[in-house]
């Protein structure tokens, strides 16, 4: 009797400290992680003459779903794209402009920051990205 009563505080003091170590742990495929946004542009001919630009992000580490995207020109004018939530795979490219449409091309940085949520657990995001764009 006398060794259980020296054993048994020790043994549930060792159990509480495995609960606690093993229940802090993150999980190596946890999805909470910041989605995180590949910005690319190619360039166009405008209808009006001159050089235009189009640009396409994808997020490479989770499904999104994007509710807008603000865009400023190196000039700091900025525009917002609407998306309403609309949904996107992860790595599917996706375009910041309506088909026929693109930007005019100015030289510089262009900002962009995407707001909406991930699609595995419906957590929101807001996530900045710049891409350089040259003469």
């Amino acid at each position: 009797m006398k060794n259980f009563n020296r054993i048994a505080p020790a043994a549930i003091l060792l159990l509480i400290v495995l609960v606690f170590t093993n229940g802090c742990k993150k999980k190596s495929d946890d999805p909470a992680v910041t989605p995180s946004f590949t910005v690319t542009s190619s360039t166009v001919q405008l209808q009006s003459g001159g050089e235009g630009l189009q640009f396409f992000a994808k997020c490479t580490n989770n499904d999104v779903a994007i509710d807008h995207i603000s865009i400023t020109n190196p000039s700091s004018v900025t525009l917002v794209r609407e998306y309403s939530g609309k949904s996107f795979l992860k790595n599917e490219l996706f375009p910041m402009q309506e088909s026929d449409a693109a930007y005019v091309k100015d030289a510089g940085t262009w900002k962009f920051n995407l707001v909406g949520n991930r699609t595995a657990d419906g957590a929101a995001f807001a996530v900045d990205a710049t891409l350089v764009v040259s003469k």
